[in-house]
């Protein structure tokens, strides 16, 4: 009989060979994931149990089904927590997901819903969370892009850039606002174990100042000094739901998109507060 750690070292040998793989997670090795073909890269030799975090509150089936259907169609194996703000949809139950359920809303856009789901995934023991909130979507290849960064430069914190979309989905122009030293969208972000410390942020900054809250995250990034890596690659589409956005782009306002929130009083009370700079 074939003890266990031999056939991994003959799988282990074959994936190394013949580079046909598309999927690779460490539960690959032991039988709880199953291994599916067309991989291409030799580098898809990587052991990262990684959760797409999204809290979603009263966006549309429709929305959320877009939504979870990108993570589905990433090239990388990835497990999708979605969490319930207060308002709980049975019909997604069905779906590939973890489904994390809170009983009243929080009204803090989305934070704190999205620091449970990153506990949940802590304390599943994955490697590295990311972020996808419920209207927007990943390009296919999303989260492989940013392993493949963390790969090369062992950053502990990755980002990506984005396409920016009108309410309807169709897509208006690349985001000029994304940078790497100022900017980084919640949807962009992905954070590997050893910056997990990290998180409690989205869940402890003040509730007046939750409309910039992937501002106050990247603040605390930049002042933790954990590793930063970014990609220029734009694999995250940002359906715009907010006004500030097509008047900066010259756009008509579609019906249904909320007022720009009053960023500057925002900003001021924070500085106020004795709190550093995030516009």
């Amino acid at each position: 009989m074939i003890k266990p750690y031999y056939f991994r070292l003959v799988i282990k040998h074959w994936i190394l060979v013949k580079g046909c793989i598309r999927k690779v997670t460490r539960d690959n090795f032991i039988g709880k994931t199953k291994i599916t073909e067309k991989h291409t890269s030799l580098k898809g030799y990587i052991f990262m149990k990684i959760a797409v975090v999204t809290p979603y509150y009263k966006e549309s089936i429709e929305i959320l089904k877009k939504c979870h259907e990108s993570v589905l169609a990433q090239t990388y194996e990835v497990s999708h927590v979605m969490v319930a703000d207060g308002h709980y949809k049975p019909e997604i139950d069905e779906w590939d997901i973890e489904h994390v359920i809170l009983p009243k809303a929080h009204h803090d856009n989305g934070s704190t819903p999205r620091l449970i789901g990153s506990y949940h995934a802590i304390g599943l023991e994955y490697d590295a969370i990311a972020y996808l909130d419920a209207d927007n979507w990943f390009d296919s290849g999303h989260i492989e892009n940013l392993v493949r960064l963390h790969e090369t430069t062992n950053a502990l914190f990755l980002s990506s850039s984005r396409v920016l979309c009108r309410i309807d989905g169709s897509i208006m122009g690349d985001c000029e606002q994304t940078d790497p030293d100022k900017f980084i969208d919640t949807s962009c972000m992905m954070f590997v174990k050893g910056s997990f410390n990290i998180l409690d942020t989205w869940g402890l900054m003040p509730k007046y100042i939750q409309p910039l809250c992937d501002r106050v995250v990247f603040q605390a990034v930049k002042k933790s000094g954990v590793k930063r890596a970014h990609s220029e690659k734009k694999t995250m589409f940002f359906r715009c739901v907010k006004a500030g956005i097509y008047m900066s782009m010259g756009e008509v306002i579609p019906e249904g998109v909320l007022d720009k929130p009053d960023y500057k009083s925002m900003h001021k009370r924070w500085l106020d507060e004795g709190n550093a700079p995030i516009l």
